[in-house]
């Protein structure tokens, strides 16, 4: 296994052979491609340019089942940190 960023709560990681990413953070658990991968750093740096000075919990659609989570804004920096780095 491959730490890629790992401080919590957000953990990515891939394992060696595998040419998928995986994403840990706030009880939720993804396994993407390469591209979806860059298309959900897209979807973070888009939903970042939205965050004002108000802003204490971020909503996140993610495409399965259509599950939206909410998690603080600490948490979703540091998951928007990991997944640019």
């Amino acid at each position: 296994m491959l730490n890629l960023y790992k401080k919590k709560p957000v953990l990515i990681y891939m394992h060696e052979g595998c040419a998928k990413i995986n994403i840990k953070f706030c009880n939720v658990q993804m396994k993407l491609k390469l591209c979806q991968f860059k298309l959900f750093n897209n979807y973070l740096l888009n939903k970042s340019r939205k965050i004002t000075e108000s802003t204490t919990q971020v909503e996140l659609l993610l495409v399965q089942n259509n599950l939206t989570v909410t998690v603080s804004l600490n948490n979703f920096l540091q998951l928007m940190h990991g997944v640019s780095s």
